[in-house]
């Protein structure tokens, strides 16, 4: 019997096993026990979580799904809810991102003077991010300039549509409240 170009993958049934590997290896994802099939350039992933929903409408977020998602391909199926509505937030969190995000917002660049090491902190508004970051500083417009000069920025919070991982986001509607296991499905390319 020929398989041609068509890998199963058997998922990481054990959590305990997964938990284990990961605390040695990293920081801990949001994936429950996963099986991925791989054909010759597209993965179908299956990623079963235990998931608490409250009774009503709620928005869960299913971390930790591939980057290439095919967000048209993605079903969840398990018992006593509906979907409202579901939302790939690819958007990742990143310094290019999180300044244009920032366009019109207030930021505090960091200055260090090279000669005397002292820092000076001063407010700024995001005028725009096009091939440079533009500033309003006090009444001057100022360009942020990669020159070497030591100028750090820093946020006041993250936006909320940013994520440090890709981010499957479900609106649902539980008939009730509970712990349940939920299973997600997709496709995916870039697996190999």
């Amino acid at each position: 019997m020929r398989l041609s170009g068509m890998f199963v993958l058997v998922g990481l049934s054990s959590m305990t096993t997964l938990a284990a590997a990961q605390e040695a290896s990293g920081p801990r994802t949001a994936q429950g026990d996963v099986a991925v099939t791989i054909y010759s350039n597209l993965a179908l992933v299956q990623d079963t979580r235990q998931v608490s929903l409250p009774a009503g409408k709620s928005r869960q977020e299913f971390a930790d799904v591939s980057a290439q998602i095919r967000p048209e391909t993605v079903t969840l199926a398990g018992d006593g809810f509906g979907i409202v509505e579901q939302n790939f937030d690819y958007d990742l969190l990143s310094p290019s991102a999180l300044m244009e995000k920032a366009v019109g917002q207030q930021i505090t660049l960091l200055r260090t003077n090279p000669a005397t090491g002292a820092e000076t902190r001063e407010r700024a508004t995001v005028l725009a991010v096009n091939g440079g970051v533009v500033l309003r500083v006090g009444n001057q417009i100022e360009i942020l300039r990669d020159d070497g000069l030591p100028v750090r920025v820093v946020f006041d919070s993250i936006p909320p549509n940013l994520r440090a991982r890709p981010t499957l986001s479900v609106t649902m509607q539980a008939e009730r409240a509970g712990a349940r296991p939920l299973t997600l499905s997709y496709l995916t390319p870039g697996i190999g």
